[in-house]
């Protein structure tokens, strides 16, 4: 591998911020003298070794745990200076963080201290922020809790999905992480700061489990709405309509009073208006169990929902 740097990285993470930092990395120049990819049990494990395969970067996995002995003395002979993590769902054993010269430097998708946690994309969404950005900080024995070493701000768009502002970011991250390994070449004495201390918002992770995915049609429609864009398309929005599950891909809100129970269908056209704890929700796109995946038309055409009809009953 030709390299246009000196500092030996180690890259660790999971598809798919780890491809597009990773190729990146590469591309630059960057010495990663290995690749630790996500554990064999992960669905994504298999495209993690095959691209690092690719690029002919020595692969280095565990078993089980990341602090077994083969695992520990396999990452201490690689004499890397810097180990660079970009999303992993697994706390580091504090033996393993001790295996570089210069410590592990996180990406995360959040202006830390806020939204420390498993899925800021989809939690700033719902919140309605206003923007975000990505964070690398120094690991230490808790999650997303170390020195912050930098951040960049990014702007989230009005009608942002959590697919939209996970490409964004992904690439935001390869360019700050680019930046901040650049730097480091030149002088290894990394400036970072302490996060302050206090309560912040987190960033729990949303699917089935509970039923933390599903619609609740009380909340105002405006909430609604960006719960539907905070979920498209890798968690996506659930309810139920006539015993069948329901998917909602993309919807509308309008301010509007209604006098219908929430969850009620109180307006057919070309779409569906739901109403909600406050207002109208209007879907334009949905999934109905495995009979249809189709805009709100083409479900009302088939299927004929009434008005007084409920989701989520």
């Amino acid at each position: 591998m030709n390299t246009n740097f000196q500092k030996r990285v180690l890259f660790i993470g999971m598809p798919d911020m780890a491809l597009v930092c990773l190729s990146r990395l590469f591309s630059m120049g960057f010495n990663i003298v290995g690749v630790v990819p996500p554990h064999k049990s992960e669905g994504t494990y298999e495209l993690m070794c095959s691209f690092a395969e690719s690029l002919k970067l020595p692969l280095i996995k565990y078993n089980q745990r990341m602090d077994e002995i083969d695992f520990l003395h396999a990452i201490r002979q690689l004499n890397a200076d810097i180990a660079v993590v970009c999303s992993y769902n697994k706390k580091f054993p504090p033996e393993l963080l001790r295996t570089t010269k210069d410590g592990f430097v996180n990406c995360h998708p959040s202006l830390l201290p806020e939204y420390r946690g498993a899925n800021p994309y989809s939690n700033v969404l719902i919140n309605d922020e206003k923007e975000t950005g990505i964070t690398l900080h120094f690991m230490d024995e808790n999650f997303d809790t170390g020195n912050i070493i930098a951040q960049k701000k990014v702007a989230i768009e009005k009608k942002e999905t959590m697919g939209t502002l996970f490409n964004r970011m992904n690439y935001m991250c390869a360019e700050l992480l680019c930046e901040f390994l650049a730097q480091y070449e030149n002088n290894s004495n990394i400036i970072s700061l302490p996060q302050p201390q206090g309560e912040f918002k987190k960033a729990p992770a949303i699917d089935s489990k509970n039923y933390k995915n599903y619609v609740d049609w009380s909340k105002d429609a405006a909430y609604i709405e960006r719960f539907v864009r905070a979920l498209n398309p890798f968690i996506t929005a659930m309810t139920s309509f006539r015993g069948v599950f329901v998917k909602i891909y993309t919807a509308e809100a309008v301010d509007k009073k209604v006098k219908e129970e929430p969850g009620t269908i109180c307006r057919i056209k070309d779409d569906i208006g739901i109403a909600t704890g406050h207002g109208i929700l209007y879907i334009k796109s949905l999934q109905f169990g495995s009979y249809l995946i189709s805009d709100a038309k083409s479900f009302i055409e088939k299927f004929r929902p009434r008005i007084g009809e409920k989701f989520g009953a």
